[in-house]
């Protein structure tokens, strides 16, 4: 009984477990034969194998079948993905409430819970934790959470109200925070880094339930806990925190400010201390929203453009719109997922979702793609990027003392070939922390209006990796359409970049 309660109440909220039947106990439906035999019969419906599973589940409790092959033919049914998830979700509910082999169920569900697809069979394993006050398992249900689900609310879901039943007094951000400072995961076989990826799941939880930066900076500066690695990034956070005013929050942006402290004692050492110098310039409204994304800009600004730091931000906006004055825009047509707005990317439509280091990076991005050498390096990309129909190309964006530059990163061969989609080598994501802006092209065909501007996925990388972004989109042989775009989803257009006389 208790089973059924935890099944039908916590593990539901967001994600239905859908045994056939309108309660707990599923349909009256009797297998034929040997009910073990019937659970595991593919060709018998879901509804039948689950009342099969609750018939073998009977004869367990009256002895009539071992609960050694019982367990074993339900973990090998709970972990088989092509089995249907409501006999997985069953198999699950036989094993993990079953009070002889406690021990072993939990070994399950910390194996299982942080990469489980199955919503129906996060839900049980969520349930299970909290019924039997699984502590031990919080870092899986930590790396589950951190998991977005479409069209489910972190707060709805199974894995969200067993950590509130864990930790009843205790906000479940600070429980992430917690893990991402000790995960208390082995690290697992070589290159595995089990434990690097609970402490990343446990950072992007807290940027999405404390998604106000004001309270990462209170989780950073109240913290005393953590291993000898969690209390060295801690560390390196709370540097950047205090030299830039500025808390990461995705997990890759936390990778990006670690980056920054480790580069300082190297390449970045003269860039830590201007962008530092330039963000100490700004007021409370300009540093609202500030964000790694807009550091180099910044810097760049207080060196070249040092007007733009007593700005405000509609001033700043001003300042853009009047660069774009008359520039041949193109709005992206073809829709991927929903409806293409042609006016999205107007700067008159997306200026309410900028900040003042949005408009900055607008601004200087801008400058960029005037620069004689970078639009000469951004045509020869496209025209690679237009032979080459492996794979979309590109790189990024620098400023440098002479003006600007172009890195491209060529993707690696044994990235999936797709014309229609550029992977980003990690070399480049690690080696940018302090580029202005990453880009690719989409020049599959010189005519390629209808994609001009970022593809959903393009808008998911910048969100996920906390960038600015640039699209280059061939209009026409020779022609190139600018789309900057935020982590956001919102999206500029700068207009049109033709090719130079000399470049033909």
């Amino acid at each position: 009984m208790r089973a059924c309660v935890g099944a039908c109440g916590l593990a539901l909220v967001g994600t239905p477990l859908l045994l056939i039947g309108g309660g707990c106990a599923g349909p009256d439906v009797a297998a034929s034969g040997d009910p073990l035999t019937a659970s595991r019969q593919a060709d018998l419906t879901p509804a039948e194998r689950v009342a099969a599973i609750k018939q073998v589940k009977a004869e367990v409790a009256t002895g009539q079948t071992d609960r050694v092959v019982m367990r074993h033919a339900m973990k090998e049914m709970a972990w088989a993905l092509e089995t249907p998830e409501p006999v997985r979700a069953a198999a699950l509910e036989a094993l993990l409430w079953d009070e002889h082999a406690e021990a072993e169920s939990l070994v399950l569900v910390q194996e299982m819970l942080p990469t489980e697809p199955g919503r129906q069979c996060v839900a049980v394993m969520a349930t299970a934790i909290a019924d039997h006050g699984w502590t031990e398992a919080t870092p899986m249900l930590v790396r589950s959470l951190a998991r977005p689900v479409e069209g489910v609310g972190d707060r709805e879901r199974a894995e969200f109200r067993a950590l509130e039943a864990l930790y009843p007094d205790e906000p479940i951000e600070r429980v992430a925070f917690d893990v991402f400072l000790e995960p208390k995961v082995d690290a697992g076989p070589a290159g595995l880094q089990l434990d690097m990826r609970t402490r990343e799941a446990g950072w992007e939880l807290v940027g999405r339930l404390a998604a106000d930066g004001d309270a990462r900076a209170r989780l950073l500066q109240d913290s005393t806990g953590g291993d000898d690695e969690g209390r060295e990034l801690l560390g390196k956070l709370r540097e950047v925190h205090e030299a830039f005013g500025v808390v990461p929050q995705r997990a890759e942006e936390m990778r990006w400010a670690v980056r920054l402290v480790d580069d300082r004692e190297d390449r970045l050492g003269a860039w830590w201390t201007q962008a530092r110098e330039a963000v100490s310039r700004l007021g409370a409204t300009q540093r609202e929203g500030l964000a790694l994304r807009h550091l180099e800009a910044v810097r760049w600004a207080g060196q070249a453009q040092a007007g733009w730091l007593g700005m405000s931000r509609e001033e700043l906006l001003s300042e853009l719109a009047a660069r774009l004055r008359g520039r041949q825009l193109y709005a992206r047509t073809e829709a991927i997922r929903g409806t293409a707005n042609a006016n999205a990317e107007r700067l008159a439509t997306g200026r309410d979702g900028l900040v003042w280091g949005d408009v900055v990076v607008l601004l200087v991005v801008d400058r960029a793609l005037a620069d004689e050498g970078v639009h000469s390096a951004i045509f020869a990309g496209a025209d690679k990027d237009n032979k080459d129909r492996s794979t979309e190309h590109g790189g990024m964006l620098w400023t440098d003392a002479g003006g600007f530059h172009v890195q491209p990163f060529a993707p690696r061969g044994t990235a999936t070939p797709d014309d229609r989609r550029f992977v980003a080598p990690r070399e480049m994501i690690d080696y940018s922390s302090a580029a202005l802006a990453h880009f690719h092209y989409h020049v599959t065909k010189w005519r390629n209006r209808a994609y001009s501007g970022p593809s959903p996925a393009d808008l998911d990388y910048a969100a996920r990796f906390g960038r600015a972004c640039v699209a280059f989109t061939g209009i026409a042989p020779g022609v190139l359409n600018a789309d900057v775009y935020f982590p956001n989803g919102t999206v500029v257009d700068l207009g049109e970049v033709r090719r130079s006389a000399a470049g033909r």
